[in-house]
């Protein structure tokens, strides 16, 4: 399991707190995403870089926009995780 101090590390941020509460928000709700995407009960440390990256995708405050447009403000947004988060993620079958 990530921890908000493996996650604040990895991205720069030890020294401010002003992302704690989102950090700590996100953990469960992404461990809770990718439990429902690969089709597990428990996640591997293998996929703690993954929680990272997701949990970065969150705060940069992007997250959900697909493109921009300048002229005339123009916005596309997706539903899904960039491929980037997504890469090493296995689903799993079960039958």
């Amino acid at each position: 399991m990530v921890t908000k101090e493996q996650v604040k590390q990895v991205l720069g941020y030890e020294n401010t707190t002003k992302y704690d509460s989102r950090i700590n928000a996100l953990i469960p709700e992404i461990e809770l995403w990718i439990k429902g995407y690969c089709n597990i009960t428990e996640i591997p440390e293998d996929y703690n870089l993954n929680i990272i990256r997701m949990i970065e995708f969150n705060l940069k405050g992007e997250s959900g926009i697909q493109s921009k447009s300048i002229s005339r403000v123009s916005y596309t947004y997706s539903q899904e995780y960039p491929d980037y988060c997504l890469k090493g993620l296995r689903r799993r079958l079960r039958w």
